[in-house]
């Protein structure tokens, strides 16, 4: 069994820059956004953004995917609160190439007098097909029989059935 794939989170300080106009004490912004690292098409998905700071100056908030299909803006938000939390789910885009590609989530932190923009590589794949097979207990011993689930198209509810193993 594999494990799940890691969540990027790129946490950091966001510093204006102010060309011509000298700061006593740097204005403080931390801000994290948690996507997991591999994303897995045709699925959807969800990222977050969590913002903290110690002005309330409001600023905007944009977080992209950039792939080869196109930009997809997941989160574009105007904040004026000191914290901030969003979750919001999207549609995973078909990649680009053979079967992978690597895509990126861009954080655009606005404000009136600077920018602030930080890029990370996330992978875009195709996700594998399983079956999975439901039965009424984990194992079975040599000769005994066990009920499986089989879905009934005429009526909308499983239908339990014993079924002999020879």
């Amino acid at each position: 069994m594999s494990l799940p794939p890691a969540v990027l989170i790129f946490p950091g300080p966001a510093l204006p820059l102010l060309q011509n106009m000298p700061l006593a004490e740097p204005v403080q912004r931390n801000y994290a956004v948690a996507i997991p690292s591999q994303l897995y098409y045709p699925f959807s998905e969800t990222v977050c953004l969590q913002l903290s700071r110690q002005q309330a100056v409001p600023i905007d908030v944009t977080v992209t995917l950039q792939s080869r299909a196109g930009n997809e803006t997941l989160i574009t938000q105007s904040i004026s609160q000191l914290t901030f939390f969003h979750c919001t789910s999207f549609q995973v885009p078909h990649p680009v190439g053979n079967p992978d590609e690597v895509a990126f989530i861009i954080i655009t932190v606005l404000e009136a007098n600077s920018e602030f923009q930080k890029k990370q590589k996330v992978l875009i794949t195709h996700a594998d097909k399983k079956t999975f097979i439901q039965t009424d207990k984990p194992v079975y011993k040599p000769g005994q029989i066990g009920m499986d689930r089989m879905p009934s198209l005429v009526r909308e509810r499983a239908v339990l059935r014993p079924r002999n193993r020879e």
